[in-house]
């Protein structure tokens, strides 16, 4: 399934959001219940992920814009 493209940029957004509230909800919940340690883990992953791929889309992008430059560059410079 493929998600707009105002969506697809945002996801990093959505599991930085959901991180926070998983630690949030586990800190408010006290270290003496239970689940405590699975609220923290599950937050630091989600937010480990949400950074994970907001550097692979700056990477993907700084890609495409060199790419992008480069073509740009050659088209300049062809002999007429």
């Amino acid at each position: 399934m493929l998600l707009p493209d105002h969506l697809y940029r945002r996801v990093p957004l959505f599991w930085m959001i959901m991180g926070v509230l998983l630690v949030i909800f586990g800190l408010i919940a006290v270290p003496d219940f239970r689940l405590f340690s699975a609220y923290m883990l599950l937050g630091l992953t989600c937010l480990g992920r949400s950074i994970w791929l907001y550097q692979a889309r700056q990477r993907v992008a700084r890609h495409s814009e060199v790419t992008v430059l480069t073509d740009t560059q050659k088209m300049e410079h062809r002999p007429h």
